[in-house]
């Protein structure tokens, strides 16, 4: 299921960004120029997948958004290492996606979810929910209609795309907060 804001034609300056969620029943992206959120949604996998079929599935999919959007930055979630199945194949998916964008010439970041929900909410233990709420509130109240559970499963599923738009601005953030460094020490150094 997705989602497009925005034509992506006509390239400003601000750095094209594409952020995943990962999962291994869903993944969760958004794509942002600077901080405009331009496209977004929850790719869902084929039940039961072996690793390679999800690194290959979660691989094919987010090489289409790479060569539809152009990012320089991609930034995905930090996997937790415990000791579960599903654990350890989403962790060598995750690595797989970083190798692909590294080899596409992208900027690789990688967050905790501590240092998103620290980024968004100010504080790293903000559940998801309200992560997803002040993201409504500060940025994008459009997305009010994605935050809702889903009857069937009690789960909410658009709760992977708004993961993903957390760690896409979490990585924007940074990366502006670097472009002034450089800027400044640049202008001190020519003084």
């Amino acid at each position: 299921m997705e989602h497009t804001m925005e034509n992506t034609m006509g390239r400003t300056t601000a750095l094209r960004t594409l952020a995943i969620d990962p999962g291994t029943r869903e993944m969760g992206y958004a794509v942002l120029e600077g901080t405009e959120l331009l496209y977004f949604g929850v790719h869902t996998f084929a039940h039961r997948h072996a690793t390679c079929g999800l690194c290959a599935d979660g691989g094919a999919f987010v090489r289409g958004l790479m060569e539809a959007f152009a990012p320089q930055i991609f930034v995905i979630g930090k996997t937790k290492y415990a000791q579960s199945k599903r654990s350890g194949r989403l962790h060598v998916c995750v690595e797989a996606l970083q190798r692909l964008a590294l080899r596409h010439g992208l900027v690789v970041r990688a967050y905790a979810p501590t240092a998103v929900k620290q980024m968004i909410c100010g504080h790293g233990h903000a559940t998801k929910r309200e992560v997803a709420a002040t993201l409504i509130r500060q940025r994008y109240a459009y997305l009010d209609k994605y935050l809702k559970t889903d009857l069937r499963t009690r789960e909410m599923y658009w709760q992977h795309m708004f993961d993903a738009v957390a760690l896409g601005l979490t990585g924007c953030e940074e990366t502006s907060q670097h472009r002034v460094a450089l800027r400044e020490g640049t202008q001190q150094r020519g003084t």
